[in-house]
């Protein structure tokens, strides 16, 4: 949630004068709408398929998400 609220809300504090460059043209982006954030709960982040070990019941899940379908 931090990552959303530096990159929506143009302030500045202590903690983020030593930000890079890149993150200002992230920024950017943002303001002109090319991309969007947006919070992905636990539960549906997809990424976790590929990088943590996980149920039979959650790989189900997010093959789900996915839309991946078994073919015959």
């Amino acid at each position: 949630m931090i990552a959303i609220y530096l990159t929506t809300k143009h302030v500045y504090h202590a903690r983020t004068k030593h930000i890079d460059v890149r993150f200002h043209f992230i920024r950017k982006i943002i303001d002109e709408g090319d991309i969007e954030l947006k919070k992905i709960y636990t539960k549906e982040n997809l990424v976790d398929m590929l990088i943590k070990l996980v149920t039979g019941v959650k790989f189900a899940h997010y093959k789900k998400l996915l839309h991946i379908i078994q073919v015959a």
